[in-house]
């Protein structure tokens, strides 16, 4: 082979490998997205009710009145969900989580979470939030875990947006996050973050649109989602 055409060969795989370094650094999938959920799986104590993870929040982890759970049917089990909030400036909420096959359960967590984000948001289809429904309509029911993510860094209470993190229930002793449900929800809430808010010509806002980003390239899966502590 000429010593030319080696040279020219050469050089094209040179060519080659640095394109190819350089799309691997613009990816952006290895960026790690601007929201995470505080949980990827939920347990269930043995007995009584505690604060999952040793998480301290608002008041007490106590049993809560019959008539102040919402429930669903999940499978042979039933999903129980009591958020109390929101309270104070970052719109705390203590959410208590149960699972049981009867009408009450007799053990369950409590976790604190914020809606501050809801600042940005302002308007969305379905107010008041959800906590628990069947996203996929398989006769199921979901948590909802509503929480914020910062749009920057030392975020304002008025720079966050808002996301909603789906778990479904594996057992009668945990919940596992579903993440293809979880990026549907991201993509409605981004819908709405696209919507403005005073009139149909009118633009979204930077922030509105900051959030409308984040959420969808967690959607696109263009970013990676770090694991709690991570």
């Amino acid at each position: 082979m000429p010593l030319r055409l080696i040279s020219l060969i050469m050089i094209m795989m040179i060519m080659t490998g640095q394109w190819m370094s350089l799309a691997h650094a613009g990816d952006s999938s290895t960026l790690p997205c601007m929201m995470r959920p505080d949980h990827f799986q939920i347990r269930l104590p043995r007995a009584g009710f505690t604060w999952l993870d040793g998480e301290k929040g608002i008041g007490g982890c106590n049993d809560v009145p019959a008539k102040s759970w919402i429930r669903n049917s999940t499978g042979s089990l039933r999903l129980f969900v009591y958020p109390n909030g929101p309270a104070g400036s970052g719109r705390y909420w203590t959410v208590t989580i149960g699972v049981a096959p009867h009408s009450k359960p007799i053990r369950g967590v409590c976790l604190t979470t914020s809606t501050v984000g809801w600042r940005t948001l302002q308007r969305y289809k379905r107010t008041p939030l959800a906590w628990v429904d069947d996203l996929d309509k398989d006769g199921n029911a979901e948590l909802m875990l509503w929480s914020s993510f910062p749009l920057r860094e030392n975020a304002s209470l008025a720079e966050y947006g808002l996301m909603a993190w789906v778990y479904r229930v594996d057992s009668e002793d945990s919940l596992a996050i579903d993440w293809d449900l979880s990026r549907k929800m991201a993509r409605r809430i981004a819908e709405a973050y696209r919507a403005p808010l005073d009139s149909p010509t009118s633009h979204p806002g930077p922030l509105r649109t900051e959030a409308a980003i984040a959420l969808e390239r967690f959607v696109d899966e263009r970013c990676t989602v770090e694991k709690p502590g991570g």
